[in-house]
């Protein structure tokens, strides 16, 4: 593995929070194995358990890292069970993660990835307890795998990685397009499952010049460029830095401005 200037990097994405002592111990074992490690934070304030927001922000960040990086999620209702530990080696990085869906959209985007279970209990730490998984088996993973050694020293290989169905958009016999949110960031923009060429492929077929979106009871005719272009505090649509459709409100929050929540769906009405 060939490791960016001045260490390996390695990456936490983690429903753990900055409160209490956990992501402090996960750079503590990682560093004890590997002193040269180069620790990056992604995010620690995934909601708690869920492992669809944490599969889409590893997914968003993981191309803006250089070869080599070692990519670490732990967001793991399953800790002590029989889920399986997995490591993965996608598009010249790596990814560590309970086998529970939080690699989804990377396996979904890469899907030539080479996944094994990585069970082979000399690269965890030596006494393995039930309910921290991140810092007894996975934080040493990664620390082992900037280090060096191969992946398939980790475990045997792995054919059925588990993959969470994330919501596609609809092509609906009207010609319009329907799209759900599938996540919400800090300032309340609602990030839509809706890429840019899918919405571009639908408006062409449609043979209309424009769209609007129908979301929460409102219909949203506003399409900006970036948030600032937008009127403070009315809901806006533009395509964010994910590369997704969002419906958006400058200065304001969009969530509390229209009401809505993960999952929603709305349509995109050709005009």
């Amino acid at each position: 593995m060939k490791e960016a200037d001045g260490g390996p990097i390695i990456t936490l994405t983690t429903d753990f929070g900055l409160q209490d002592h956990y992501v402090g111990v996960l750079k503590g074992v990682i560093l004890g194995i590997n002193p040269r490690a180069q620790l990056v934070d992604i995010s620690h304030n995934v909601t708690s358990f869920s492992i669809t927001e944490a599969a889409f922000s590893v997914a968003a960040a993981y191309p803006y890292f250089p070869r080599g990086t070692i990519h670490v999620v732990i967001v793991d209702p399953g800790v002590g069970s029989s889920r399986r530990p997995v490591a993965a080696h996608i598009k010249d990085q790596y990814f560590v993660a309970p086998d529970n869906g939080a690699l989804s959209l990377v396996l979904e985007a890469e899907p030539q990835a080479e996944v094994v279970e990585a069970a082979d209990r000399r690269y965890f730490l030596s006494e393995v307890g039930h309910t921290f998984h991140g810092r007894d088996v996975f934080a040493p993973l990664a620390a082992w795998l900037s280090r060096g050694i191969k992946l398939e020293d980790l475990g045997s290989h792995l054919l059925d990685p588990v993959k969470l169905k994330f919501p596609v958009p609809e092509f609906l016999p009207d010609g319009n397009l329907a799209g759900q949110i599938i996540h919400i960031d800090k300032f309340g923009n609602l990030i839509s499952n809706i890429p840019a060429p899918i919405l571009q492929e639908a408006l062409n077929k449609s043979g209309k010049s424009n769209y609007q979106i129908y979301l929460g009871g409102r219909s949203i005719t506003r399409i900006v460029e970036y948030y600032a272009q937008g009127k403070e505090g009315e809901p806006c649509v533009l395509f964010g830095s994910t590369g997704r459709l969002e419906i958006a409100a400058n200065k304001a929050g969009a969530d509390k401005i229209l009401g809505i929540g993960l999952g929603t769906k709305f349509i995109v009405n050709f005009i």
